[in-house]
C-alpha cells in the first residue's frame, strides 16, 4: 500500500459518509431481500463464532471503494470485534469506537467473514473483547490511515489489532491483513448473489423472522 493511496483514501473518508453508494456495488434494493439475507447471515455467526473473533466486511459505500483500491490482498474494508454473549460488535467508525447490534453492521454489508486470531483462546477473546469496550467513545483515527498514530484514537482495523494484541502489526494495518492472521470460521457469501436471496427469502419464511436492526 503507497503513501499516496492512503491520503488518497484518507481524503475520500473524510469526504463522504458511510450512507454514499458504491461506485462499484449496488445493494439490493428489496428491503424484504436485505432483511432476509442480514437474518440469515446473524444466525450462522451466533452459531459459529465466538467472542473476541473479528468479522471483516466489504460495505457499500464509496468510502469502501477507497479502502479496497487503496489496499493489497482481499477485498475488505472495514473490520470489527465480535461480542457473543450481547450480541453485539464494537467498531471504530466516524466520529467514534461504538457498540451496535451484530446485525446493523451486517446490513450495511455486501459480504462478511468471521476470522479467529491464530491459537487465540476463548480467554484470551474475552480479553480482546473486554479491551475494546474500555475505549467506546474514543475518536476515528484519521491521521493513523496515513501513518501518523494516536494513542487515544483508532481507524477500524487499528482497534483490532490493538485490542487482540497483536504483534509485529505494520504501522497502518488494514482489514486485509487482519485476513491473513487468522483461521476463517464462516464466509457469507456476497449479498447481491441470487442464489443467496432465494436461500435466504425460504429461510425466513420458515423462521417467520422480525424486522431487523437498520443501519446505524
Amino acid at each position: 500500500m503507497t503513501r499516496i493511496a492512503l491520503v488518497f483514501a484518507t481524503l475520500l473518508l473524510l469526504a463522504t459518509t458511510a450512507c454514499s453508494g458504491s461506485l462499484v456495488h449496488t445493494k439490493p434494493a428489496s428491503a424484504k431481500v436485505n432483511d432476509s439475507i442480514t437474518q440469515l447471515w446473524s444466525r450462522d455467526i451466533r452459531r459459529v463464532a465466538q467472542s473476541g473473533d473479528w468479522i471483516l466486511t466489504r460495505s457499500y459505500s464509496k468510502t469502501g471503494d477507497a479502502i479496497v483500491a487503496a489496499t493489497l490482498g482481499e477485498s475488505f474494508s472495514h473490520a470489527a470485534i465480535y461480542d457473543a454473549e450481547r450480541g453485539t460488535i464494537i467498531e471504530a467508525i466516524q466520529p467514534v469506537v461504538r457498540e451496535v447490534p451484530l446485525e446493523s453492521l451486517l446490513h450495511r454489508n455486501r459480504y462478511a467473514v468471521i476470522v479467529r486470531p491464530t491459537n487465540a483462546t476463548p480467554e484470551e477473546g474475552q480479553r480482546a473483547l473486554a479491551r475494546a469496550r474500555s475505549v467506546l467513545g474514543a475518536k476515528f483515527d484519521h491521521l493513523g490511515l496515513i501513518g501518523i498514530n494516536n494513542d487515544k484514537e483508532f481507524y477500524c482495523s487499528e482497534l483490532v489489532a490493538w485490542a487482540s494484541d497483536i504483534d509485529d502489526v505494520p504501522l497502518i494495518v488494514t482489514p486485509a491483513e487482519l485476513f491473513e492472521r487468522g483461521e476463517i470460521i464462516y464466509l457469507s457469501g456476497a449479498r447481491d448473489e441470487e442464489q443467496l436471496q432465494a436461500a435466504a427469502i425460504a429461510s425466513s419464511h420458515r423462521n417467520k423472522e422480525p424486522v431487523v436492526a437498520r443501519d446505524l
